[in-house]
């Protein structure tokens, strides 16, 4: 039998090559030993929000409704069949023009019932004038004719009104907010046909809730309904970013009945870059903080972006977004947490107090799983989700 054998020098070979090999294997292990693990190295999405310049905290929202300073409800005042409904909402009508109109027929009808029963009377008048001064007839006689003519009279100017209440007429220029009514509808005396509004100046009406009311104090809410400060704005839903100022009108006397809230009235010069009606909705944008002189002004911010941390349990923060490049809003960055004082929870959100700055980025979602440093990146809605 043959036994082939290596040399010692092959042998040694082979096992300082083994040991050459594991000391690089656990010379790369080593290495990536200081690498951070992956984990660390990845930066997360997360959803941000901004700070909004100006009273956010304090700055309530209440629906409203629109309603014209000056308006007239149009209406006839006689009933019957419209005919003619010459105007539809927003048009511009001048003084005297036609609204609507009923059907005449029955009206003038009358009228030459009328006008030829006063004709007759008035024969009969002048007959019995002229007998009288002869001495034909006594004073009695012609006093009836004379009563029977004033009736007729009377009749006929009763019966040209009638047909004029047929025709209803702008009693003003102005805009068309409203008609209720539709064509050869029947309509009743003194329905509304038409509501028309005198441009210039529009009235919006909200409630006021009774315990907004009673956090007013009395000296800051003389001074804005003089006009010192701007504190109430309104809205529209046609343009929700763009903010008109508005004062103080009126008030109820009273809680409304079942609301426990206050009616106020509130003007505004009428837009002039959109077109708003009567009976159209808005919302009232109130700042309350100057209304009760409140020296903070609290920042609104969603309830999810408030967080402790397990270092500080009793210290409430906010996780600000920093990027690498200012320059790129929606490039990584890290996060940074700010202690800030939580207020009072509306349906908005929450009410905070701390070191922020109208711009700042906040994380909305998540705060909890955040970490000093942390590093992330906006999440981008992407299209379709």
């Amino acid at each position: 039998m043959t036994i082939s054998t290596f040399p010692p020098t092959s042998r040694l070979e082979r096992l300082l090559a083994r040991f050459s090999l594991l000391a690089v294997v656990a010379l790369v292990a080593g290495c990536e030993s200081d690498q951070p693990p992956l984990s660390q190295q990845q930066v997360h999405p997360v959803k941000l929000v901004s700070l909004d310049a100006g009273r956010q905290g304090m700055l309530m929202r209440y629906p409203g409704q629109v309603q014209a300073s000056e308006r007239s409800e149009l209406s006839f005042r006689v009933g019957g069949e419209l005919r003619e409904l010459a105007v539809q909402p927003g048009d511009d009508v001048e003084e005297g023009d036609l609204v609507a109109r009923l059907d005449d027929r029955d009206a003038k009808s009358q009228l030459a019932n009328a006008r030829s029963s006063y004709n007759l009377a008035e024969a009969t008048y002048e007959r019995m004038r002229i007998s009288l001064e002869r001495g034909a007839i006594s004073r009695s006689r012609f006093d009836e004719a004379r009563a029977e003519f004033l009736s007729a009279q009377a009749q006929l100017k009763q019966a040209q009104d009638q047909l004029s209440y047929t025709e209803l007429s702008a009693p003003f220029s102005g805009v068309i907010a409203s008609v209720p009514v539709d064509n050869y509808q029947v309509v009743g005396a003194q329905q509304t046909i038409a509501e028309l509004q005198q441009p210039g100046s529009i009235d919006v009406t909200f409630q006021l809730p009774e315990q907004q009311v009673r956090r007013i104090n009395d000296e800051r809410a003389q001074a804005v309904q003089d006009g010192e400060d701007a504190v109430v704005w309104v809205t529209f839903a046609e343009n929700q970013q763009q903010r008109y100022p508005a004062r103080y009108k009126e008030h109820d006397s009273s809680v409304s009945q079942g609301s426990l809230s206050y009616e106020v009235t509130l003007t505004l010069p009428e837009p002039d870059d959109i077109t708003v009606l009567s009976g159209m909705s808005a919302t009232v944008l109130l700042d309350m903080s100057a209304l009760t002189g409140d020296s903070q002004d609290p920042w609104r911010v969603p309830v999810a972006a408030v967080a402790t941390r397990e270092s500080q349990p009793d210290q409430a923060v906010v996780w600000r977004f920093v990027p690498d490049d200012e320059s790129r809003a929606d490039g990584p960055g890290r996060v940074e947490a700010v202690p800030v004082v939580p207020g009072r929870i509306t349906t908005q959100g929450m009410l905070i107090e701390g070191e922020l700055e109208a711009g700042d980025r906040l994380v909305a979602a998540g705060a909890e799983r955040m970490q000093e440093g942390r590093r992330v990146r906006p999440w981008i809605k992407e299209e379709g989700l």
